[in-house]
Parts: structure tokens; C-alpha cells; sequence
């Protein structure tokens, strides 16, 4: 159960991340298909990599509890 609810969170941070960056993968997407040929298969598998490896990086990025309560009383 333990691991469910983590699985839930971690899906819920993944559409949180995705929503945020709308119009940057928008970006990607329309660059990706305006080109042809082996540059659009080079920079499509190149936008999936980054893609998984943002997602999969979100842990490292988000604040821990202690990190923020020293932010706030350093001010």
C-alpha cells in the first residue's frame, strides 16, 4: 500500500511538471516536425530522452521540508 501511494504521488508530480512545461514540449513537438529525413529521427529520440530523464529527475529537484523552513527563517 505503502508503495502505491507513493506511485500516485510521484504520477501526480509527473502531470504537475508536464502542465507547467506546456509550451516548451509544444515547442519541441512543432520543431520535431518540421524537420525530415534522420534529423527528425535524431531530435525525436534525442526529445524522448531528455523527456525521461526531466521526469524521472523530478525527486532531485523538488525542495525537502528542512530546506524550505531554513529559506524562510534566513529572511
Amino acid at each position: 500500500m505503502k508503495y502505491i501511494k507513493k506511485f500516485i504521488n510521484w504520477l501526480g508530480e509527473i502531470l504537475k511538471e508536464t502542465l507547467a512545461q506546456t509550451f516548451t514540449l509544444l515547442g519541441f513537438f512543432i520543431a520535431w516536425l518540421t524537420l525530415t529525413g534522420t534529423a527528425k529521427d535524431i531530435v525525436g529520440i534525442a526529445i524522448l530522452i531528455s523527456l525521461g530523464l526531466w521526469l524521472l529527475t523530478i525527486g532531485l529537484r523538488k525542495d525537502k521540508p528542512e530546506a524550505i523552513k531554513k529559506k524562510k527563517a534566513s529572511r
